[in-house]
């Protein structure tokens, strides 16, 4: 499949680029490319695995990629639910948007999106901390306006102190509605333990049929490390399809 290459910004030392790959190759394939982390495979004689290795490149990290057919039949979404209601308890409760956070949220998505930069896997990437605030919340949304989409957020509200614990989106081009983009998912690390990411991407999708009743597949990316939030999907239903491979490269000082 294709490969795409970043670019340095100001400043930065290194670039990061990414590359699509159909399938998973076996780990006994000769020559087969695995990252540092150990999760995820890329075969060798892919375009653009070839392409990064030339320009010298580095396989830093693998992401799966999955899709989740829609309908989901409901026993199958309900049970999983179910036990991750029971496992957070009565100190969480669900609230949810379409398209605009509330006033009284959209300072903690701002909170659950800087924390998604650091505590989220990316293995040996220079990522860096991105810092959110509400207008940058403001701005994001009226882009995903402005390009024709919508988007759904289900977050778990920690009762005690009025605060989001996790959240999940999905994105949707308004154009085309059998198609979904899942985007961030993100469950805080003094919250972890609880089935949180379970319970707001399982509630998502019953919300979703109300939003979007014609959507017929969700698209999302996840790292291989990322075992917890892997093992969610896999429980929803998510299908492996792909692999993308993450890329970094130094530049000289």
């Amino acid at each position: 499949m294709s490969g795409r290459a970043g670019r340095a910004a100001p400043g930065r030392q290194t670039v990061i680029a990414w590359s699509e790959h159909a399938g998973e190759p076996a780990a006994d394939v000769p020559g087969v490319l695995e990252p540092p982390t150990g999760s995820g495979r890329i075969h060798p004689d892919d375009a653009g695995g070839r392409f990064s290795l030339h320009h010298g490149y580095v396989l830093e990290q693998a992401e799966r990629y999955s899709v989740l057919r829609l309908p989901v039949e409901e026993s199958l979404r309900a049970r999983p639910h179910g036990e991750a209601a029971d496992r957070a308890g009565t100190d969480y409760r669900l609230v949810s948007w379409t398209d605009r956070a509330p006033d009284v949220w959209v300072d903690q998505v701002a909170i659950l999106e800087t924390r998604m930069s650091i505590d989220a896997p990316t293995a040996g990437l220079d990522m860096g901390e991105t810092t959110w605030d509400a207008d940058r919340v403001r701005t994001w949304e009226k882009e995903v306006a402005a390009g024709n989409h919508g988007y759904l957020l289900v977050a778990a509200e920690h009762i005690p102190i009025n605060t989001l614990a996790a959240f999940t989106v999905v994105r949707f081009p308004l154009e085309h509605p059998e198609i979904v983009f899942q985007d961030d998912t993100m469950v805080l690390k003094e919250h972890r333990g609880r089935r949180l990411g379970m319970l707001v991407k399982s509630d998502l999708l019953r919300r979703l049929r109300e939003v979007r009743p014609d959507a017929a597949r969700i698209h999302t990316w996840k790292a291989e490390e990322n075992s917890h939030m892997l093992a969610i999907n896999v429980a929803l239903g998510f299908a492996p399809t792909g692999v993308i491979g993450m890329w970094q490269k130094r530049l000289s000082a």
